[in-house]
């Protein structure tokens, strides 16, 4: 049984000792009073330990699930959805389904894009509340028949939400939100979907908010399990798991710097996914044989290419390192109406796209995430480690902090990887997953906390989490290590810069769900 009246929701988590939800539950009756049943969902936020920047191009992640999002939901009778926060600083919102639909059926990655650039446009800044007019918008339009009616309209609904997570910290607070919110509408409406369904959807759906990002932080929350690691493939969904080790920790940090999802942030991160693609359009102009028939980044590794690893390397010199939109349209003359479609998302940064480095990185990154499942079933914890050293430093921007870093990705360092592997195939230093490349997304606050918890013998490795540009690092530590680790975080970071210190030390719990209480409770 799925819907509940309060008091028998409060009997339930009494029992279970869960202090939050019965706090939730008090204070729903409170702003809502108790006229009918209500549903309660949650979902975790997700920390991707390996896999970073790469769910959209097919690349598999490695995350864990921490912490959690609460909503109650009560259905209403009118097509009303009023929003309540327990957190003053997200203020109460309402809508009605029917004013947020469009009129006639549509395209979604066209709609989304357009409403987006409206938004920008208007200087109109992205609401909390857009979160969840993205599901709803999403999940009805999925009710959209050939005449272009609905052959089921959403109910209306009064929701509270809470939360563990913190705001713009790259722990996919807002995801978390997403799902949370999904599996309230999905109840109260009595509707259905397999989770490899709901992943794609709900991934989906955040093309509304203006970032074009993949289904990895969807995975993640849907499919996460208590004290495990998941191994997500995606395009199309394949998970499995495996044991995260009891005696290790994840310790998450914030650097100080909100990971904000604004205009600019968003105009970064689309345009490193643009990169991604104007990179591969260019591979397959060059040695349209080799590359014509890929699709996706994941793909593009020499045992799947057919390839020699060291030509490889070679054909990515082919690459532009920066270039400018107008030299884009000169590599690919033919590719007009593509590089229009792409250009929409974004503006170009003045420094031009950083195309090679961005590819190197996604090939590499992908790579990366493969080897990562199966270092930690081998109990090989600080070669899993180690690829999460690899992968922050192909986003890193300073060096301690301070002084500019730039990635080597030169046509000399391509020459002495293909070098080295000419003399011997297998040598370490120059495989694919070895390369840090250049995603550039971190900052140097960032930077400056991970080489900062590297210092600490017992950490294994440590990186940036989510897209970057700020927000938090996770930091893989062996459990007897982590208050000396929280002592030097403290007095060599947090207290020299003054900001007040966030430190939390987790390990994996189980994904979202719908809270059912059994007929004998």
């Amino acid at each position: 049984m799925k819907q509940h009246p309060l008091e028998k929701w409060r009997q339930f988590f009494n029992t279970r000792k869960q202090a939050g939800y019965v706090k939730l539950i008090d204070h729903f009756e409170t702003v809502f009073g108790n006229q009918s049943e209500t549903v309660i969902a949650k979902a975790p936020g997700r920390v991707n330990l390996i896999g970073m920047h790469i769910d959209h191009q097919g690349g598999a992640v490695n995350p864990i699930a921490i912490s959690e999002t609460r909503v109650i939901a009560q259905p209403r009778s009118d097509d009303k959805i009023i929003l309540k926060n327990m957190n003053p600083k997200f203020e109460k919102r309402s809508f009605r389904i029917s004013d947020i639909l469009p009129k006639e059926p549509i395209d979604w990655s066209t709609w989304t894009q357009e409403v987006s650039t409206e938004r920008q446009e208007a200087g109109t800044p992205v609401d909390w509340s857009d979160y969840v007019k993205a599901v709803i918008l999403m999940l009805q339009e999925d009710q959209r028949q050939l005449d272009g009616s609905y052959c089921q309209n959403f109910s209306g609904m009064n929701v509270l939400i809470d939360s563990d997570l913190p705001v713009a910290a790259g722990l996919s607070s807002s995801s978390s939100l997403v799902v949370a919110a999904a599996y309230a509408i999905i109840a109260i409406n009595d509707l259905s979907y397999a989770p490899n369904v709901l992943i794609d959807m709900l991934g989906r759906s955040e093309w509304y908010i203006g970032v074009r990002g993949g289904i990895g932080d969807h995975a993640a929350i849907i499919l996460g399990r208590e004290g495990q690691i998941s191994h997500i493939e995606l395009l199309p969904i394949n998970v499995s798991h495996a044991p995260f080790p009891s005696d290790y920790r994840i310790v998450i940090c914030h650097c100080g710097i909100e990971a904000k999802k604004s205009s600019s942030a968003q105009n970064t991160y689309n345009e490193r996914v643009a990169g991604y693609k104007i990179g591969l359009q260019i591979l397959k102009t060059n040695y349209p044989q080799i590359f014509g028939p890929v699709e996706l980044f994941r793909d593009l590794h020499p045992s799947f290419l057919g390839i020699p690893t060291l030509d490889l390397y070679q054909m990515l010199k082919t690459l532009p390192i920066r270039v400018s939109r107008a030299q884009i349209s000169d590599l690919l003359p033919h590719q007009g109406h593509m590089l229009e479609t792409l250009y929409q998302s974004h503006y170009p940064e003045n420094e031009g796209y950083r195309i090679r480095g961005v590819c190197l990185y996604g090939i590499a990154e992908c790579e990366r995430s493969r080897k990562a499942v199966k270092f930690l079933r081998l109990g090989n914890i600080r070669r899993f480690g180690e690829l999460i050293n690899l992968s922050h430093e192909g986003d890193r921007v300073s060096n301690n902090g301070t002084e500019r870093f730039e990635h080597d990705i030169s046509n000399v360092y391509l020459d002495q990887c293909s070098s080295l592997l000419a003399k011997d195939k297998n040598h370490e230093n120059a495989q694919i997953y070895k390369q840090p490349g250049g995603y550039a997304a971190s900052c140097p606050e960032l930077d400056s906390l991970v080489d900062l918890a590297r210092q600490n013998p017992g950490v294994h490795g440590a990186g940036l989490i989510g897209a970057g540009l700020g927000g938090c690092i996770s930091i893989l530590i062996q459990l007897d290590d982590v208050d000396e680790l929280v002592d030097l975080l403290e007095y060599q970071y947090y207290k020299p810069k003054g900001i007040q210190p966030f430190i939390e030390i987790c390990r994996p719990v189980a994904g979202a769900s719908i809270f059912e209480i059994p007929k004998s409770g």
